[in-house]
């Protein structure tokens, strides 16, 4: 069974049918890239499973649940979020804070808990 599975997902930006009944299925530990030329769907595809967009037709399933149309802020709870090609640091934080950006969904267990997750601590988080 499939960990995550996109069934027939459809998006349509008015006229433009940016994706198009797409099945996919990414089974526990698989890695897949996703490639096309510009304009291809992939950046859609990518927003439409971790909720930035909700599909036009279709199911998003992530671990055997109905994800379709849950909002980022829930999908990223779960465990599925997507990060951008930034290349660049915020400035004039340290490595330390430049890092512990990516653990703002867990600071709510405190500054140790938070600086040193275990596995425990962030299934705590994962609802």
């Amino acid at each position: 069974m499939a960990i995550l599975e996109l069934q027939k997902i459809s998006k349509a930006f008015g006229g433009v049918q940016a994706v198009d009944g797409l099945d996919l299925g990414v089974e526990k530990g698989e890695i897949l890239g996703l490639i096309g030329p510009n304009g291809a769907g992939k950046t859609t595809t990518f927003n439409l499973i971790s909720g930035v967009y909700p599909p036009s037709r279709g199911r998003v399933l992530f671990e055997g649940k109905d994800i379709t149309g849950m909002k980022a802020h829930k999908v990223v709870i779960m465990g599925i979020a997507r990060i951008f090609q930034i290349t660049s640091l915020f400035r004039g934080y340290t490595v330390l804070e430049n890092v512990l950006t990516g653990f703002h969904l867990y600071l709510r267990s405190g500054l140790w808990s938070s600086l040193f997750p275990t596995t425990e601590s962030i299934n705590r988080y994962r609802g």
